[in-house]
């Protein structure tokens, strides 16, 4: 049988002049990583074609101990409450231990 630890999978689309935003954010969280993936679709904000710069999202994903994920919703929410048009969602994941 494999050894699972349960943690929480946190997956934000966003603007992609966030990036750097979102990064800094999960550094000060103490996550280990995560992933960034060019996105493209449209939502409520509109259609993102990913043609130009200004017109292309990203899907950022972050896996984090259970523990950590209060800190890092504050984080988001507080960025959504000043204006940062993004959608987070969060998923329960099991990670294989090495």
């Amino acid at each position: 049988m494999h050894e699972l630890v349960p943690e929480k999978l946190v997956t934000i689309i966003a603007n992609d002049v966030f990036e750097d935003k979102l990064v800094a954010i999960v550094r000060r969280q103490k996550a280990s990583g995560y992933t960034i993936v060019r996105a493209r679709g449209a939502g409520s904000s509109g259609e993102q074609s990913g043609m130009l710069d200004i017109d292309t999202n990203i899907k950022f994903h972050v896996i984090i101990p259970v523990q950590g994920l209060s800190g890092l919703l504050d984080e988001l929410r507080g960025l959504k409450r000043r204006g940062y048009n993004m959608t987070v969602f969060v998923s329960d994941v099991s990670v294989l231990v090495s």
